[in-house]
């Protein structure tokens, strides 16, 4: 099926879902969803916020207070103003900010091969049994959600690629941030973003374009990117690999509660389910730890 960016789904061509396109939370967990996020937020703060969120639809609601009351400075030093007042009228004012805003709201950190021992334990425990496989060679799905920049899903590529299973694949990177999605999909990316990419893996999989360095087309031919809220999103198929890291720790815990099983049911049985390392699927029931970070679905 053609995967053009008029399509909002893709349709895995070993798989047929049986119930249809996953929904990673119920409608029902988004009607409770409260005002847990935005309760230790001052009236004026919490209106701001959910005014900011609401531009690129977003909700406010599902991200911790102390997340936002933190990420608010940053926000006001960004925009180069003291009050949440003069920011919403900055904004109105200038609305190609608006973007860049919500970049300073939203923790977006991540480079290549972050926390190297998680990298090769994939390499080992996930990635090397498909270069065991005999017969017909059956593609990898991979899906990094909260991808910011590419960087996570990039490395993802590289290390298939090196061990010659990225053909035939299928990586996915969402974001909610519109232009983190347009970063990703230039994947271009100065020296200081390389540091953890050996030299002789730069020299293969990366060009020099002026100041910056892009990575291979094959690698960027291998990978989709879509504007996506985890919240809301809606995936299809059964996933090999779910990259997940550093994110459930900023969402509030009514809606990562069922988020959490949905996940679950996303990967097919033998699938991994990647996390940071202050996080753990809370209430997951077929997920067990096989390395720090990682959790296998039961096979049955």
């Amino acid at each position: 099926m053609r995967t053009g960016s008029q399509f909002r789904h893709v349709v895995f061509p070993r798989w047929t879902c049986k119930h249809g396109v996953l929904d990673l939370v119920r409608p029902a967990e988004r009607a409770r969803a409260g005002v847990e996020a935005r309760r230790d937020l001052p009236r004026e703060a919490a209106a701001f916020v959910e005014w900011l969120f609401g531009q690129v639809n977003l909700d406010a609601r599902a991200y911790r207070a102390e997340t936002l009351q933190r990420r608010l400075s940053a926000c006001l030093r960004f925009l180069r103003v003291t009050s949440p007042q003069q920011a919403r009228r900055l904004l109105e004012d200038n609305p190609a900010l608006t973007a860049s805003a919500i970049s300073s709201m939203l923790v977006g950190v991540t480079s290549f091969f972050r926390d190297s021992a998680v990298f090769e334990a994939l390499r080992q425990q996930v990635l090397q049994p498909f270069c065991n496989r005999s017969g017909q060679r059956i593609g990898l799905y991979a899906w990094s959600i909260g991808c910011s920049d590419g960087a996570e899903l990039y490395s993802l590529a590289l290390l298939m690629a090196q061990m010659g299973i990225l053909s035939g694949s299928y990586l996915l990177g969402t974001d909610c941030r519109r232009d983190a999605i347009e970063k990703a999909k230039a994947g271009c990316y100065d020296a200081a973003r390389l540091r953890e990419v050996p030299m002789e893996i730069r020299a293969r999989w990366f060009s020099r374009q002026d100041s910056l360095w892009q990575v291979a087309p094959l690698l960027r031919q291998s990978s989709r990117w879509r504007v996506a809220n985890i919240i809301e999103v809606r995936e299809p198929g059964l996933w090999d690999v779910i990259l997940f890291r550093n994110t459930s720790m900023y969402l509030c815990s009514d809606r990562m509660a069922g988020l959490w099983q949905q996940l679950e049911n996303s990967l097919r049985p033998g699938g991994v389910l990647v996390l940071g390392k202050a996080e753990r699927p809370l209430g997951s029931k077929r997920l067990s730890m096989v390395a720090p970070c990682i959790y296998r679905r039961e096979r049955r």
